[in-house]
């Protein structure tokens, strides 16, 4: 879209410009005088090059709010692929809402270490409201640590940045990426 805005924009500016400088005089007897006709026209063309520009300037505005994600949904951690068509279904499915088939359920293998998302909250309302987001929002989560929300614990970290962003646009939640270590033995 943006580039049509482009074009769109260059387009209505040369026809400004091709506008502007025509010649709206014919020769008489006693000179050139100003022909109302060709004024008109002159007239017509600007208008129609500057709605022409504004629509390009409309384009390059508003074309460019284009998802920067590949996908088209955001994918939740708690799905995984139907074994008959290999649609996307939950963990806890017991028959695929694509296919039909029945399958098992299965548990999503939480680790004890990895990648978490730390959400800081201030103490009442708005903890136990995060809380109750994070919980609906069916990802794995953490015992709270004090005012802090924790979801997770993500074996791989683009797992803990993918919710972080759903967050950050669905809910306009920020938090904060930490990882746990694993405990020697």
């Amino acid at each position: 879209m943006k580039g049509f805005g482009i074009f769109a924009l260059i387009a209505g500016i040369c026809w400004v410009i091709f506008a502007l400088s025509m010649d709206v005089s014919v020769s008489t007897g006693m000179g050139r005088v100003n022909n109302l006709g060709l004024m008109a026209d002159r007239q017509v063309h600007t208008i129609v090059g500057g709605m022409i520009a504004l629509a390009g300037i409309m384009m390059l505005i508003f074309g460019g709010k284009v998802s920067v994600s590949t996908t088209s949904a955001p994918v939740e951690m708690d799905t995984r692929p139907c074994p008959l068509c290999a649609e996307t279904i939950k963990n806890a499915a017991i028959k695929c809402k694509h296919c039909g088939a029945d399958v098992e359920a299965t548990t999503r293998k939480i680790p004890t270490t990895g990648w978490s998302v730390r959400i800081p909250c201030r103490p009442g309302t708005e903890f136990e409201t995060t809380q109750a987001l994070v919980v609906a929002s069916g990802h794995p989560y953490s015992k709270p640590d004090g005012a802090v929300v924790v979801m997770g614990p993500f074996e791989e970290k683009h797992e803990a940045v993918e919710v972080l962003k759903q967050l950050r646009v669905n809910h306009s939640i920020f938090g904060e990426l930490s990882y746990k270590q694993p405990v020697p033995s």
